[in-house]
């Protein structure tokens, strides 16, 4: 027998996501006869109207299942503009109840587990638990493809958020490394372009991170302490829009509760020192 061709579509999603970025990316992996959608973006209109076009455009089956790579509004919501054509949801199982509320009232959602082999047009595709920017954050693998579809663990332009209620600096540098294994020509990211150059973006983002925690190291050294609103101004202030200075602050704050984690970071009220 002949083996299906497929195709992966990156389906950019105009919508009022965190600057820089200007949409959320959706994919459709399949052909004309069996499809997938990866990610919903905002229960907004333009969902509907770009994932509906796009089917058109590369006569592709009209999906029935979505993966929800998280909860975040800007990925999952969407669902609701296409509950015509959808039927069933997945996402990770530390990821369900968060994900049952954003895309209420849709009932039918199953859940993932790391290593879960999901079946489109004759493929596999591997869900890998890919924590750090949420806890029950997925990404999907289809090594036929040599394709990762990576969710907001990586997008194309600098790095993505990490921080509290459920981000984890430590899941998220594990999560990179365990990229570093796989076998990818490109990276379908949460946010922005195709990466054609897998492995030097995922090394970028590792420096980035480590390079930002070793600044928040030389800023502690010979200052009696610092609260998180004086070291994120210390590292962002004029660097980053202002809008983003909340999720900047987080980042920073997960961070250090690695740090404090490992010993090296102590608290003491709502200041930090070495």
């Amino acid at each position: 027998m002949t083996e299906q061709s497929i195709k992966i579509v990156r389906i950019p999603i105009k919508a009022p996501t965190l600057w820089p970025n200007t949409d959320s990316n959706s994919y459709l992996i399949g052909n004309e006869k069996e499809t997938l959608l990866i990610d919903a973006g905002y229960d907004m209109a333009e969902t509907k109207i770009a994932i509906e076009n796009t089917i058109q455009q590369h006569q592709m089956a009209p999906p029935h299942s979505v993966v929800l790579t998280h909860y975040h509004q800007d990925h999952a919501p969407g669902v609701r503009q296409l509950n015509h054509i959808l039927t069933k949801a997945y996402c990770h199982v530390k990821e369900f109840n968060e994900i049952k509320t954003a895309i209420s009232p849709i009932q039918e959602i199953e859940q993932l587990v790391d290593g879960t082999i999901l079946k489109v047009a004759e493929r596999d595709i591997q869900i890998l638990h890919s924590p750090g920017h949420t806890a029950g954050h997925v990404s999907l693998y289809i090594p036929s493809e040599k394709v990762l579809i990576s969710g907001d663990a990586i997008v194309s332009e600098g790095t993505t958020w990490i921080g509290p209620p459920d981000g984890d600096m430590n899941d998220f540098l594990q999560t990179l490394q365990r990229f570093k294994t796989l076998d990818i020509e490109k990276i379908g990211p949460g946010h922005g372009e195709w990466v054609y150059q897998p492995y030097d973006k995922i090394d970028f983002v590792i420096h980035r991170r480590l390079h930002r925690e070793k600044q928040i190291k030389d800023l502690l050294k010979g200052r009696k302490a610092l609260t998180l609103d004086d070291l994120t101004k210390l590292i962002y202030e004029n660097k980053i829009d202002s809008s983003v200075f909340e999720v900047a602050k987080r980042t920073i704050e997960a961070h250090l509760i690695k740090l404090k984690q490992e010993g090296v970071v102590k608290k003491h009220h709502d200041h930090y020192s070495l």
